[in-house]
């Protein structure tokens, strides 16, 4: 590669980070479809034309920015999930790791919430690792669903819900510890775990990752 080309690949993405940094500070603040793409590129300091050299229009834009913010979330629960096997344990504390962020990072959370005109595909990769524990629990019989995409569907949109419920209204750290431990109670027991069980993996996870911790 030329230093030519090399330079101009570098300026092309450095143009297509500055426009997903400036749609993930846009969308924490109002919905895609409220947002001018003159704005977009103001905020990111770039040429209009650039946005159209990077994305079909704002949708594609947008969900760049959640694929990006959901990378830095997962990268979250991989940590959380370091050194555990157990596939519901794995679950439940995955999505305490999203609502943490979400806690913490709350523009973030709502530029990641705002992105999605379409639910992220099952198989799409940014699902790799829920993919995989829920597989795993199918396999052992320690979990129970239809099929694996629906389980797929329920989890992200228990997390989605979970994740809203944390960024609306005043801050309250023991409402949000009990709306998300009844609802990894309900979602564990829909996924075939006896209800003892479920509340049990379920209150252990919140009390680690959420509970007193309000800048998980």
């Amino acid at each position: 590669m030329s230093g030519t080309a090399g330079a101009d690949d570098a300026r092309r993405r450095r143009t297509r980070q500055a426009l997903v940094r400036a749609g993930e500070v846009l969308l924490a603040t109002r919905p895609v479809d409220a947002i001018p793409v003159d704005e977009i590129v103001r905020q990111a300091g770039v040429a209009k034309g650039s946005f159209f050299n990077h994305f079909g229009d704002k949708a594609e834009l947008a969900r760049a920015v959640g694929a990006e913010v959901r990378l830095r979330m997962e990268q979250r629960v991989g940590v959380v999930n370091a050194g555990r096997s157990d596939p519901e344990e794995r679950l439940v504390r995955g999505i305490c790791a999203f609502v943490a962020y979400a806690r913490a990072r709350p523009e973030e959370a709502r530029a990641m919430l705002r992105s999605q005109d379409r639910p992220v595909p099952s198989d799409h990769p940014l699902n790799a690792g829920l993919r995989a524990d829920l597989e795993a629990g199918l396999r052992a019989g320690v979990l129970d669903a239809p099929g694996l995409d629906a389980a797929i569907l329920l989890v992200s949109g228990a997390c989605q819900i979970l994740m809203s419920a944390v960024l609306d209204g005043p801050r309250d750290e023991a409402r949000d510890a009990e709306r998300v431990t009844g609802t990894l109670t309900l979602l564990l027991a829909g996924l075939g775990l006896p209800r003892d069980q479920a509340a049990t993996r379920a209150r252990e996870a919140v009390a680690e990752l959420l509970a007193g911790h309000p800048g998980a």
